[in-house]
């Protein structure tokens, strides 16, 4: 049934292109029945193409709908977050609607986040415990993190990355048709040719450390790692910065410092159309957009109904230009959101700030427990927690660490492995060296190479748990 008092629908933006290209056909199979039991009244919406849920959010009076259901990866929900922050009014947005997530991408790190800090069985049915979390009408809070780089204003709910995860993430593209493998391929190939990245990393830590639980063998922030690497600062920038040293802070819950059938279509699509949108002939040379935001050439733009147990299908007519350059004209629209505490990109931090400085194989922030189904990869983390988890790996670290990393990120037994360091953390800015060339994502989007800071604000948003 629908929440006490709550006449209107959900709001449902189901991308069709997410992971296999069966989202469609896994919502009305598993989906509906379950809203359709509960009694919960939805309209769902196809995108169309990338950035279609990012302008449809934009533009529309989202306060019709009683909250926000993304059938998608992480790809879908990067896109509504960052539409979400283009509109005037994105506190009341953020307050009003909560967020909910059905896990139909390649990569569903919100969806096992939530499940994982709700302490449900994620695993043994991933699309029942996410169904169940859009029905029960509860929301948690959850932490958003402002990312700043020189051209645009980003807002981000799961991680940034810079190096060698970002490098398989981004590479493996071309390997698409071979599906998740393609990480595993490009793990290899990125392990035999190992880069590393000349830059700096500058990083405002949490002010109390609490004791690690049950982790002898972990690496219990080094010292002397920081002291051996830290550049001083003898400048210091803004009121919010200088005030960050004496500020109190509440102690973060942990730290870590390691790195170690066929059915019919919702459209009205005959079986070749469905055969012809699961297909991808994305090139190698082409700019990736959102992992699962991939235009959909067949998909009509549509809306279906559900009350009660009756439903009904109604084709739209193409009467407003939502989709029309939704592409390109996203990124030009003001970002608007809570306004920044941190110096300006190009100016100099203050001594509040540790900086490490060489070279990096890897360079990676979250906020969530999980980048993936299968990605453990922050066990402390909290959807609420306001830390972000900073993990540094620099030069010299062996490959046999790296293969022992890789394998353990399933379990969370990386954290183990030596050579990394994770450090909580409240802001961070990375800065490649000039004239070098790379990979840095937000969110698994890739962004202009070059300075990117971040921060995080504390319960910004609120997301669907069961």
């Amino acid at each position: 049934m629908t929440c006490p008092g709550e006449n209107r629908k959900l709001l449902v933006l189901l991308n069709p292109k997410s992971g296999p290209g069966r989202g469609r056909e896994t919502f009305q199979k598993r989906i509906h029945p379950i809203l359709s039991e509960a009694e919960t009244s939805y309209e769902i919406h196809i995108t169309k193409c990338p950035n279609y849920a990012r302008e449809f959010v934009r533009t529309r009076n989202i306060y019709q709908w009683s909250g926000l259901l993304m059938v998608g990866g992480d790809g879908i929900v990067f896109e509504v977050l960052n539409g979400l922050f283009q509109r005037p009014d994105w506190e009341k947005a953020l307050r009003e609607l909560s967020l909910g997530v059905i896990p139909c991408g390649s990569g569903n790190g919100l969806a096992k986040s939530i499940a994982y800090a709700k302490k449900e069985p994620y695993d043994r049915n991933p699309l029942l415990i996410s169904a169940l979390s859009a029905v029960k009408c509860k929301r948690t809070s959850m932490d958003i993190v402002r990312v700043e780089t020189r051209n645009q204003i980003l807002f981000s709910f799961l991680s940034v990355g810079w190096g060698l995860l970002a490098d398989i993430d981004i590479e493996s593209e071309r390997l698409r048709a071979i599906g998740d493998r393609r990480f595993t391929v490009w793990s290899v190939a990125r392990l035999i040719g190992l880069r590393t990245y000349k830059g700096k990393v500058s990083y405002l830590p949490c002010n109390k450390v609490p004791p690690t639980e049950n982790m002898e063998n972990g690496n219990i922030y080094h010292k002397d790692y920081v002291a051996e690497n830290i550049l001083s600062h003898s400048r210091s920038y803004g009121d919010e910065l200088d005030r960050c040293c004496a500020k109190p802070e509440s102690e973060p819950k942990g730290f870590y410092n390691t790195f170690g059938e066929s059915s019919h279509d919702l459209n009205g699509c005959d079986d070749n159309d469905v055969i012809t949108e699961n297909l991808n002939l994305e090139t190698e040379n082409e700019r990736r957009h959102r992992l699962d935001s991939f235009y959909s050439a067949t998909s009509a733009k549509s809306t279906y109904f559900s009350t009660g147990s009756v439903s009904s299908y109604h084709s739209m007519e193409d009467n407003d230009s939502t989709e029309i350059g939704a592409e390109n004209i996203c990124n030009n629209q003001v970002m608007y959101g809570p306004s920044s505490t941190l110096p300006a990109l190009t100016t100099q931090l203050s001594n509040c700030w540790t900086t490490v400085q060489g070279e990096f194989i890897m360079v990676h922030a979250a906020y969530q427990t999980h980048l993936g189904q299968d990605y453990f990869f922050a066990p402390r983390a909290t959807l609420e927690d306001g830390i972000i988890w900073l993990l540094i790996a620099k030069a010299g670290i062996t490959r046999a660490n790296l293969v022992q990393f890789l394998l353990g990120l399933s379990s969370g037994t990386h954290v183990t492995c030596p050579g990394v360091d994770m450090i909580p953390v409240k802001a961070f800015r990375i800065e490649p060296m000039e004239g070098t060339s790379g990979h840095i994502t937000v969110d698994g989007e890739e962004v202009d190479y070059g300075p990117l800071q971040a921060e995080i604000f504390s319960s910004l948003a609120s997301v669907m748990t069961p």
